[in-house]
């Protein structure tokens, strides 16, 4: 994946977060979900890496990541209320 497309979609989900009261950190789990491996430990960047290698090598496509984003932001609407 081209670095600035990733950094765009990273960005995304963080804006995302932030908007409905949370953080990386919850990005972080919902990719971890959405591959089915177990949450990284905070702070762990070597593991948090492989996570988002794994999690854009598997939404590559822009319909893909598009319906994973929509979930993520369902998610996060959803615990906000």
């Amino acid at each position: 994946m081209i670095p600035q497309v990733r950094y765009e979609r990273i960005g995304k989900f963080i804006f995302g977060a932030c908007m409905h009261g949370g953080t990386i950190v919850d990005v972080h789990h919902w990719m971890a979900d959405e591959l089915g491996v177990v949450h990284p430990k905070e702070g762990d960047e070597a593991a948090i890496e492989s996570l988002q290698a794994g999690y854009f090598a598997k939404f590559v496509s822009d319909e893909e990541f598009s319906e994973s984003h929509q979930r993520f932001m369902k998610m996060m609407e959803q615990r906000g209320a």
